[in-house]
């Protein structure tokens, strides 16, 4: 691709208007300026997915898991704790501002959606649970965890690129369920 284009969305790679988090490629951490790093690491392939998005709906759900006991001559349940599940919920939007960081944010995006698939060992080819660590901002820094579901939704109002081979929407909504999994022994305090 050339330098500058001649789409709806004008830009290149080293134009001023072009967001450099965007611009990161899969596999590179990125030096964005986002105010809140959005980062998703695979850690069986060593990549970094890197987005300059606008974050909404972020919630965290813990649920503890009981079991419930009844004893001969006691009226009420005796709860027994049996663990927790805890899954953080979120969703961004990806605006490009150059038809370059629309085919980056692409190639990510179906980065992003490859890692609710496993990898393969080259061994036996048994499958590799895709295990990631998400940062947004310092709320959740480098937290290991799987992607229990992910939605990648073409807004209505989105316009698209028009330039042949670059025909993609340029509003990007993404929701997001990632399961918690941790680093650190979880415990009341």
């Amino acid at each position: 691709m050339s330098d500058s284009f001649k789409g709806p969305i004008k830009g290149g790679k080293t134009t001023r208007n072009v967001n450099r988090a965007n611009m990161t490629p899969y596999g590179k951490r990125g030096k964005g300026t986002d105010l809140i790093p959005l980062r998703f690491y695979d850690v069986h392939n060593k990549k970094w997915i890197t987005f300059s998005a606008i974050l909404s709906g972020i919630t965290d759900t813990i649920v503890p898991d009981y079991t419930t006991e009844r004893y001969l001559g006691r009226p009420d349940s005796v709860y027994v704790y049996q663990g927790t599940k805890r899954e953080i919920s979120f969703t961004f939007d990806i605006y490009p501002k150059s038809d370059a960081e629309l085919v980056t944010l692409w190639e990510k995006m179906n980065y992003l959606v490859g890692l609710c698939y496993p990898s393969y060992t080259k061994e036996t080819e048994r499958m590799i649970t895709p295990f990631i660590k998400l940062t947004i901002g310092d709320m959740f820094n480098h937290t290991p965890g799987i992607i229990e579901s992910l939605t990648v939704t073409v807004e209505d109002n989105s316009t698209w690129e028009i330039e042949e081979g670059l025909q993609f929407p340029h509003l990007i909504s993404v929701a997001c369920q990632f399961k918690f999994i941790g680093k650190h022994i979880l415990a009341t305090t």
